[in-house]
């Protein structure tokens, strides 16, 4: 009976550390690989969202103002400067008229200003189609642009200061597409430019505005194209009197 009791103890000290420590080599090891698999999804669900918003925009515009070319039913929404070259006179540089989507027309929208100027009814229709396909509950905020913040702050500065969960831009031309597009929620920046997506999970990341493309590339792994970098998103627009205002 003592023999048999003595088969049957426990752990010793040293049998329980090996244990641990064996514990403890497997978790390091597999802490790294489920972090990153975590942080991939989220980035997976990112720009799912993004591409999302896109087709909604996308198809919202083209349903409502596929005659565009012979219509010109888009009429003041268009009133962006896309600035294309970087040439020191301004009045050389090759440009396209596009319009914009953001917090700003969201916000708008949302406190029912929604038959007013051409921008305002085609914000309108945009607001519309993201309402029913995009899957998230939008905080109105203030109503400012994300774009302002560009050179003031990081997009979660922006999300603060605002009171709002998402923020937002999308730049369209004149044939209903996407030009550009900007979606920042649950701290991670999702860009849609030249046919890409590209992913920044850093805190600090910001929204263009003003700035050099480069920066929506930090900790991504890649860097902006030397064609991005002669695209300005100019702090300009076309009013109704022939003058250029801001885009903020």
């Amino acid at each position: 009976m003592t023999k048999r009791m003595n088969k049957l103890h426990g752990f010793t000290l040293i049998e329980l550390i090996v244990v641990i420590a064996i514990i403890a080599i497997l978790a390091a090891m597999l802490v790294p690989t489920l972090s990153g698999y975590v942080q991939r999804a989220k980035v997976a669900a990112a720009i799912s969202s993004a591409k999302t918003i896109k087709s909604s925009v996308e198809s919202s515009l083209s349903a409502r103002y596929s005659d565009y070319a012979e219509a010109g039913e888009l009429g003041d929404a268009l009133n962006k400067i896309l600035y294309l070259d970087q040439k020191k006179d301004v009045s050389q540089r090759e440009v396209e008229i596009v319009g914009a989507f953001t917090n700003r027309s969201w916000w708008t929208y949302m406190n029912g200003n929604r038959s007013g100027s051409k921008s305002q009814q085609v914000d309108t229709v945009i607001a519309k189609g993201l309402a029913e396909t995009f899957n998230e509950k939008w905080e109105k905020g203030k109503g400012n642009n994300p774009m302002a913040y560009g050179k003031k702050g990081t997009c979660r500065d922006f999300l603060k200061s605002n009171n709002c969960n998402v923020g937002l831009v999308v730049v369209y031309d004149a044939d209903c597409s996407v030009r550009m597009l900007q979606l920042y929620r649950r701290g991670i920046l999702v860009t849609y430019v030249n046919g890409e997506y590209i992913a920044n999970t850093s805190k600090d990341a910001r929204f263009v505005g003003t700035n050099v493309w480069s920066s929506i590339y930090s900790g991504s792994g890649s860097t902006a194209s030397e064609e991005l970098y002669r695209i300005s998103l100019a702090d300009k627009q076309i009013g109704d009197n022939g003058k250029e205002g801001g885009w903020y």
